[in-house]
Order: structure tokens, then C-alpha cells, then sequence
């Protein structure tokens, strides 16, 4: 028999359908907060704040941008961006109220709040932001098409995406390898912190739903997004894409110093 007060839904019961994603994510990420940001770092071997770091440094320069980072969690980025952006606007959006009450504990700057709501329908205004941010968010998003769209929606044109997330090679004897290692080692970590491996070994099993590198491009060019920069990470099981939408180059003709598809990997 189950025990109701634990965390014991299985994501292969939920990845097939939106409504029912939407429902596991925010029952997953309620679980996951009190341990989250110890375990991004675990896995990661402390590199996960070196990545988000290059995240903020491909931005563009910009005066007073509103800024949107997705599935903020317990607001790395908010902060980070903050910090880039002392006169800007931040909005960090998540679905998870735990991950959203520990981002508000930690928060000292005037500029950021934190809001409730879906990445697909996040009840923003048409073109009310410059930049929109996301570390390991868009894989989790319930429809990533709808994602995308809303994405695109939002942007002012010119504006400009960056999004840090695991990243699915095209190959499927290295799809294989990487859903195996990813399956077991995160897996090790969810036990070790909440006693059941399928709290951090999700994460192998929502990739076998996202696309590849090559789907993933051809549908950004589809939402009217475009891929400028590109690096990857930790042996290329993760990916940063700096994306913009048509219209000026970047914020007030500010560039990051890089465009095309690059891939570096750090």
C-alpha cells in the first residue's frame, strides 16, 4: 500500500499527457524543493552555478529590461539576473509553491518577484519582456511546442531567450548510454535525500520524450525563435542556447559579442 504523505508517482504514468505532466511536475518539484538546490550541485559536481554564471554572461547589455526566467526554482537566476540588470525588472514564474516560498525567503533585491503560474500560460502581456531566462525548465514544460509559442508571445521583438537544460544527442546508442548513466546516477541522489530514486531519476525518463538536438532546433525555427549561441557542458549532456526572436538584434543593438550556432564545451 502507498503512503499519501510520500511522494510516489512514476513519470512514465504521467509524460504522455500535458494535463497529466502538469500535475506530476507540480507534485515532483513540491517534493524536490527542500533538498533542490543541494542536489542540482551534487549532480552536477558543483558546476551547476558555473553554467548558470555563463548563462547571465551571454545576455545582452541592456538599461531596464523585464526579465522572465522560467521555473525559476528557488531563484538562481532571478538573483544572477538581478545582479546583471540592478535597474531591470525580474519576474521569476514557477508552478511549485515550496520551490516559490524558498525563493522569497532567500530574496534581498527590490526588483524581483516571484509568481505562481504555468510556463505555457503564464497570463503576462503580449511583448512585455526583453529577455526570458530558464535552468532546467522547458524539458518540464507540460507542451513544449505551447512553450515555445508562449515564449514567443511574451518577447518583445529582438528579444532574447537563454535556456540551460540536458541536452539529447541524435544518436541512439548515445541516447542510450546517456539515459542509463543519468538514470542511475541521479537516481542515487534522489535516494539519498528523499529515499526514492525517481524524485532525481526523472530526469533520464523525461528526456526519452524531448526531442534531439536536430527536433529541438527545427522546432525553436518553427516557434519563430533562432538559435545564436550555443555551448555545451559536462561531457555534452547539457546545452546552452542563446535564442532570439526576429526583429532588431538583440536590446538596443547590444549583442553578446557571439552569434550562429556555436558549441563550446566546457
Amino acid at each position: 500500500m502507498s503512503n499519501p504523505g510520500k511522494f510516489n508517482l512514476k513519470i512514465r504514468d504521467y509524460i504522455a499527457s500535458p494535463d497529466r505532466k502538469k500535475e506530476y511536475n507540480e507534485q515532483h518539484f513540491g517534493e524536490a524543493a527542500r533538498h533542490y538546490d543541494f542536489a542540482t550541485r551534487a549532480m552536477s559536481l558543483g558546476r551547476d552555478m558555473a553554467w548558470k554564471r555563463a548563462l547571465i554572461e551571454l545576455l545582452p547589455a541592456a538599461e531596464k529590461p523585464v526579465c522572465l526566467d522560467l521555473a525559476c526554482g528557488t531563484g538562481d537566476i532571478a538573483f544572477m539576473l538581478a545582479e546583471k540588470y540592478p535597474a531591470g525588472r525580474i519576474i521569476g514564474l514557477d508552478l511549485t509553491e515550496p520551490m516559490l516560498e524558498l525563493a522569497r525567503q532567500r530574496n534581498r533585491f527590490e526588483s524581483v518577484e516571484f509568481i505562481k503560474a504555468d510556463m505555457v500560460e503564464t497570463g503576462l502581456d503580449d511583448a512585455s519582456v526583453e529577455i526570458v531566462t530558464g535552468s532546467y525548465a522547458v524539458r518540464n514544460a507540460p507542451d513544449l511546442k505551447e512553450a515555445f509559442a508562449e515564449i514567443h508571445r511574451l518577447l518583445k521583438p529582438g528579444g532574447v531567450v537563454a535556456l540551460l537544460d540536458f541536452s539529447k544527442p541524435a544518436n541512439g546508442v548515445f541516447q542510450r548510454l546517456q539515459y542509463t548513466i543519468l538514470k542511475y546516477w541521479c537516481g542515487l541522489w534522489g535516494f539519498i535525500l528523499h529515499g526514492n530514486a525517481e524524485v532525481h531519476s526523472y530526469i533520464a525518463a523525461s528526456l526519452k520524450e524531448y526531442p534531439d538536438r536536430d527536433a529541438l532546433r527545427e522546432l525553436l525555427d518553427e516557434c519563430g525563435l533562432s538559435v545564436k549561441v550555443a555551448r555545451r557542458f559536462y561531457f555534452g549532456t547539457l546545452e546552452l542556447l542563446v535564442l532570439e526572436k526576429a526583429g532588431n538584434a538583440y536590446i538596443n543593438g547590444a549583442t553578446s559579442g557571439a552569434s550562429g550556432d556555436h558549441r563550446e564545451r566546457i
